[in-house]
């Protein structure tokens, strides 16, 4: 027989799967009223911020600027200060020094400037302000014409409090700064630009940069707002110049020099080897030039020997470089009138070819050799030609320098 359970025994009421359900909504129920918690203190702290309007949004330094706040809040009161921060580069900018007005590079990121903020209007619904961008943020843009304009700077604009803290509840806004635009000037001038390549003479080389654009100072006082800006062009100075050549050395080495405040930065060339030399000078970032420097050839003079008890005349050329290999020699007889006699003992042509002679001894047509008279009357002519067809030339008589050995020739 089958005995019920006493009352003590306590059986579960729940139906079958119940209490699970019950505890599933109670967790759900938790969830949906955090999740309203949550929201709304996102709805309460985005009703509290409060962002602002720029209008214009874009100028240059000393543009008045009004800052409207569709929703002025709370903590905006009383006085209040705008600040500009650009998280690049300053730039270039115009550099007072006394005397002299250079222009330089200052690569400070992560500036801040502040401007007073004037309220013209506030209440529950808004408030405004006016305030004037600052001078001396932009620098001014260097680049030539062919180039791309440059974007403007844009700045981070906030507003702090009486205490120049940032106002709680506001979010920056961006300003488009337009800053002036310099054209570069890059030169460079050689002096002389035509030496001997003979390693001890040499060219002072000058590169000059220098930007064209509106004034900014102007007998050591900045100007601020001009109606009608001075085109000016100033030297750009404390610039690094990296000197570069395709012939001869270049001192100092290596070839790196700072612009001076005239905006000049100065290298000297030698060279041992004729040629034209291409000298580059490249700041970076900004520009190059390049000049030309002629290295050209020169015949020095002339040694003429005898070949005893005969012909020939030898004859042995100097020459500016010393090591003639790399230079072309032509050699040509000037005849007088009469009957013609003689001939060279060399190449009339040919590289390197420095050393030549004059053959006027005995042949089937002169058993006797060639006429003294004659002989000396003949003229030799030489030309030397280098790699880039700059050349030189001297004439001198076949026979007349005989035994004097190196003979300078004009």
């Amino acid at each position: 027989m089958d005995t019920q359970p006493s009352g003590n025994y306590h059986r579960s009421m729940w139906p079958s799967g119940a209490k699970y359900t019950i505890i599933t909504r109670i967790v759900i129920g938790a969830i949906v009223i955090v999740f309203l918690i949550v929201v709304g203190v996102v709805i309460i702290g985005m009703r509290n911020n409060s962002s602002f309007n720029i209008n214009p949004g874009s100028g240059k330094e000393g543009t008045e600027i009004t800052i409207v706040y569709p929703k002025a809040p709370s903590s905006l009161s009383g006085s209040a200060t705008v600040k500009f921060y650009d998280a690049g580069e300053h730039g270039w900018y115009m550099v007072s020094g006394g005397a002299a007005v250079y222009v330089a590079y200052d690569s400070t990121k992560g500036l801040t400037y502040s401007a007073p903020a004037t309220a013209t209007g506030s209440n529950n619904n808004g408030a405004s302000y006016t305030a004037t961008v600052p001078q001396g943020i932009c620098g001014f843009i260097i680049q030539s014409d062919q180039a791309t304009p440059a974007p403007p700077k844009v700045l981070d604009v906030s507003i702090a409090g009486p205490d120049g803290t940032p106002i709680p509840g506001t979010h920056p806004t961006k300003f488009n700064l337009i800053c002036d635009k310099y054209t570069l000037k890059a030169k460079i001038t050689a002096n002389p630009d035509k030496v001997l390549p003979d390693g001890a003479s040499q060219s002072t080389i000058t590169a000059n940069l220098s930007v064209t654009g509106p004034a900014q100072v102007v007998i050591g006082q900045k100007i601020t707002k001009p109606t009608q800006p001075i085109i000016l062009v100033s030297p750009l100075g404390l610039v690094m110049v990296h000197f570069n050549t395709s012939l001869g050395t270049i001192a100092p080495n290596p070839a790196n020099v700072k612009t001076d405040l005239s905006g000049d930065a100065v290298v000297t060339l030698t060279s041992m080897d004729a040629g034209i030399a291409k000298v580059q000078a490249v700041a970076s970032g900004i520009g190059d030039a390049i000049a030309n420097v002629y290295f050209e050839p020169k015949i020095t003079g002339v040694q003429e020997n005898f070949v005893q008890p005969n012909s020939p005349t030898n004859y042995q050329i100097s020459t500016i470089p010393a090591n003639p290999k790399d230079l072309t020699f032509d050699w040509e007889i000037i005849r007088p009138a009469g009957p013609v006699c003689g001939s060279l003992t060399g190449p009339a042509s040919g590289l390197g070819e420095s050393m030549n002679g004059f053959f006027h001894g005995l042949t089937s047509d002169f058993p006797n050799g060639c006429d003294e008279t004659y002989e000396f009357a003949t003229q030799i002519k030489v030309t030397v030609t280098d790699k880039d067809g700059q050349s030189d030339s001297k004439t001198f008589s076949a026979r007349a320098l005989e035994g004097q050995g190196v003979v300078k020739l004009p």
